[in-house]
């Protein structure tokens, strides 16, 4: 018997680091996912086919896995390493998979200690918010506190987003410590990111793209203070700008990555990217469970 789960992935649309602090972000579960699915076979546990590359992988599947009797296949349509919540999707998606393996029905509370017990694999001290996102659908405003993360679904006006692949990937852990090294002194950049996002929360529902696109740009401006943009990121969102886009900021921890960009003719602005000989995308929102 075959055991099967998708979980998509996310975009985090303001806020990142900041939340590490205390402070709120955005964050939006997108259409491109993870489907994991599991087969009873002899033998120790195996991964017979991944498009994830990663020496972490097989100590990830046996937190919640048996060392014998399984087959794992991991089929993704989200770009891997690029900020985008791959392994939060995997994480959620092994969950819900190694669940559904043991009769073990819908209890979220199980999904989320399976789904954040994978994570910290990959990523230490995770702040949680992207397998959260992934295992709720939709957008959510989410920060953490003394007593354990809180979070607030937010409905969102429909936001022309373009996905920009930088070709380089960011590494989570190093970035959110290289913030860290930073402090206190990227602290007030840090406060500016929630600040930015509070005021911002209102023409992300109303759909008022010239006032999220500055918005946006002015999270980039704040990312680049606290050190995890980069010369080629920049670059990109410069290139969205040129091509239309209202706004653009680098999505996710940084250091690589993708760049989201505004973008109320998105087809200009994948062109201009193209030609510049990056991959780029329209992504849509998934919607809450």
């Amino acid at each position: 018997m075959m055991h099967s789960a998708f979980a998509p992935g996310k975009l985090i649309l303001m806020g990142e680091h900041a939340v590490v602090y205390g402070h709120p972000a955005l964050a939006l579960a997108v259409e491109r996912g993870m489907t994991v699915s599991l087969t009873e076979r002899k033998g120790a546990t195996l991964l017979s086919d991944s498009p994830i590359h990663d020496s972490r992988l097989m100590e990830a599947l046996l937190t919640v896995l048996p060392e014998e009797g399984v087959g794992v296949t991991i089929d993704s349509t989200l770009p891997t390493g690029r900020g985008m919540g791959s392994s939060a999707a995997l994480a959620v998606a092994l969950g819900r998979a190694s669940m559904a393996r043991e009769g073990l029905g819908r209890d979220p509370e199980e999904l989320n200690r399976r789904a954040f017990q994978i994570e910290r694999i990959f990523h230490g001290t995770p702040s949680g918010i992207d397998h959260t996102v992934s295992m709720l659908g939709g957008a959510l405003r989410y920060w953490r506190t003394e007593t354990g993360p809180r979070f607030e679904p937010i409905e969102l006006s429909h936001l022309p987003i373009v996905v920009i692949d930088s070709g380089t990937t960011g590494n989570t852990a190093e970035m959110v410590a290289k913030v860290a090294a930073k402090q206190p002194d990227v602290r007030l950049e840090l406060a500016e990111m929630a600040t930015l996002l509070n005021s911002t929360l209102p023409a992300l529902k109303q759909g008022d793209l010239t006032t999220v696109g500055l918005a946006w740009l002015e999270n980039h401006r704040l990312l680049q203070a606290v050190g995890v943009s980069t010369e080629l990121l920049d670059q990109i969102v410069r290139l969205a700008v040129d091509g239309g886009a209202t706004g653009a900021k680098l999505a996710g921890a940084g250091g690589g990555g993708v760049v989201i960009a505004l973008a109320p003719e998105p087809t200009a602005v994948i062109e201009q990217a193209k030609a510049a000989g990056f991959n780029a995308f329209v992504t849509a929102s998934y919607p809450a469970e």
